[in-house]
This record gives structure tokens, sequence and C-alpha cells, in this order.
């Protein structure tokens, strides 16, 4: 129930009686979770197009390949760390993409769409990053993956002077979907369910305006209760004054027709 502060008109909400709402309501908000909960893993199994990624992990080195490096300076490392954006920039590019696509012969895919495909990401802020390839298809996935492995260090050592890449693993043709998830999207409508009922519950809480008890009555109009009306049963009350109205009129009847001795 809401209360207002008289001193300073603020309205008050009683949150020991909205918990007890939600206490009372607590088989709702249940349902309610498990059912959207239920409707979100059928969509996800039935309306949503699982995903395969296959990845190709590309060292970046600041040094010709056929250049030869007796050691490794930190300033090389640091060199290389500072490539590795510039080279996930030139894979997007439209070169690299052209010429993946040259190699791949697919023609009913276009530069835009590989590059809808692809992801590259930096690993944890090294020298080393992620070529990845999404498609519905996990082999298509891995092909392109590998095109796209054979054909960027090329280009790469082509646009930047004095610098290489290196394959570190090429990609494999993936056995486990990468999205959607499950459980995540259970997991989520869940909670939205959960949401749901909370918001409805608590709305019905604030819209009832309803007087139930004697605390209501001193919180609203602050004025001492003198007494109670107690309630009584009617259907008791009623079937006591018929039996006793049936008595009645059973002596009537008897006084009025007394039986011959």
């Amino acid at each position: 129930m809401i209360e207002k502060n008289e001193e300073n008109g603020e309205i008050v909400i009683d949150l020991r009686k909205l918990l007890f709402m939600y206490l009372r309501h607590w088989w709702l908000i249940l349902m309610c979770g498990l059912t959207i909960a239920s409707v979100s893993l059928l969509y996800t199994r039935l309306a949503i197009t699982p995903m395969y990624r296959a990845t190709v992990s590309v060292y970046v080195n600041n040094v010709k390949s056929t250049q030869d490096v007796n050691s490794i300076t930190t300033g090389t490392l640091s060199a290389a760390q500072q490539l590795v954006n510039t080279y996930i920039n030139i894979i997007r590019s439209d070169r690299v993409l052209t010429r993946a696509l040259e190699e791949l012969d697919m023609d009913e895919l276009t530069t835009e769409d590989l590059r809808e495909m692809l992801t590259a990401t930096q690993v944890q802020s090294t020298e080393i990053f992620n070529i990845n390839i999404t498609t519905p298809d996990p082999e298509v996935s891995a092909k392109i993956a590998n095109i796209m492995a054979r054909v960027s260090p090329s280009e790469i050592a082509a646009v930047v002077e004095g610098s290489s890449a290196q394959i570190i693993d090429y990609a494999t043709v993936p056995t486990l979907r990468y999205s959607p998830s499950y459980r995540r999207n259970t997991l989520l409508g869940g909670a939205v369910g959960v949401l749901l009922a909370v918001f409805y519950i608590t709305l019905r809480f604030l819209l009832d305006v309803r007087i139930k008890d004697e605390e209501d009555l001193t919180q609203l109009f602050n004025i001492p209760v003198l007494g109670q009306i107690p309630s009584f049963s009617q259907t008791g009350h009623r079937s006591g004054y018929e039996s006793k109205s049936t008595s009645a009129v059973q002596s009537d009847k008897a006084e009025a027709h007394p039986k011959e001795a």
C-alpha cells in the first residue's frame, strides 16, 4: 500500500508488505520464469541458425621473414604489438578479401559478405592475433579461414615494408557451434519472465487502494480505532435461525392439533 508523508509530501511504499506480496505470489513468479525460459529455448533451437567459427592464429613480426635476427629485444616486441592493429585492418581491406575470393572460387560471395564473416582480435596485448571466420557451415568456415591464412602474410608484407606475419595454427573444422548459446538464452528468458511477473505484482500492489486492516486506517487518517465489528458467519447464523423457526412451527402445530388420548 502507498502512504503519503504529511511533512514533506513524499510518497512512501511499505516494502515489508510488498515483500509479503511477492512471497504470496511465488507460484506466479516461478510459472512466468519457467514459461518464458521454455519459449526462449524452443525459439533458439527452432528459429535461430547455428553458426560455426574457425580460427587461424597469426604472429606479427616487425622484421622481414628473410632477415636474420640474433636476438629479440623489448623494443622489437613493442613494435610488433603496435603493428597488430595495422595488420588487422589490412586483412579486412578489399585488397586481401578480393585475393581470398579468387582463391575460394565462390561466385556467390562478395567482399562485403566475406568482411561480415571475418573478425580479427588481438590475443591479450601480445604480438599474436586471431582471424575468425563464422558461417553456418563448419567446413566452409575452416576453408575460408585457411585461405585467409595463406593469402594474408604475402599481402601484409607487400603493404608494410620491413615486416612479416607467420601462421601459428591453421584452422580445423569446428565440431561445436559458436552461437547461439542455448543455456544463455534460456537463462535470459527465465530472467525476463521473473521480471515481468515481479513488475505485474508490483503494479497491482501500487494500484490497490483498498483498506484491509486497522493499520491502514491509522496510517491514512491518523485517528485512533475505538473498536472493531466482529465477522459473523452468515451461513451458521441462518441455519440456527431456521432451526429455531422450524421448532417453533412444530410446537404451534402440536398445540393446535393435540393428539387424542
